[in-house]
């Protein structure tokens, strides 16, 4: 399950890089460009991403959430505002490098893992540490999309970073 979970994962990253890579190629006019959509910018999606990613890896460490108490709301939503915070101002480049030093933080995470089946705690649910990853990596292809929506209706392509394509590239 362990070697599930980390293709996953890695597939995450890999649809990540390539977004950012992309991204790179066009202007910042372009991925700073607000319209209507689920986020106003291209940017602030891939800011949602690596927000949530981040939180993901805290929300591990912690060995998970029991009290979902007010406090620890609001300090969620602290730590939610101070790290959308530290992305102000910050180019495609530099946000893209803080995505790869997450990545490795978190691929550590997993790979030292014993049990990656583990049940975590998230206030009164309870979910396999596996499924939590899963979760994760369908929230950024969601937001992936978004990403790529918002491209074509900015008069710009997307770039491939489905499940399909990404298996294909490793056998290449």
């Amino acid at each position: 399950m362990k070697k599930y979970a980390l293709q996953q994962f890695e597939y995450h990253v890999w649809a990540n890089r390539k977004i950012c890579e992309y991204l790179q190629q066009l202007s910042e006019e372009v991925y700073r460009k607000e319209i209507v959509s689920v986020f106003p910018t291209i940017f602030d999606t891939m800011v949602h991403i690596y927000v949530i990613d981040r939180g993901w890896l805290s929300f591990f460490v912690a060995g998970g959430v029991t009290d979902m108490s007010a406090e620890y709301l609001e300090n969620l939503k602290d730590s939610i505002d101070s790290a959308v915070a530290e992305t102000k101002g910050r180019r495609i480049e530099e946000l893209s490098q803080m995505m790869i030093d997450l990545t490795d933080k978190f691929r550590l995470f997993i790979e030292q893992h014993e049990d990656i089946e583990v049940i975590y705690p998230s206030g009164a649910f309870n979910a396999r540490c596996v499924d939590y990853i899963q979760h994760l990596v369908n929230h950024g292809t969601y937001h992936r999309g978004n990403v790529t929506a918002m491209l074509r209706q900015l008069g710009h392509p997307g770039t491939p970073t489905d499940y399909g394509f990404y298996l294909y590239t490793l056998s290449q």
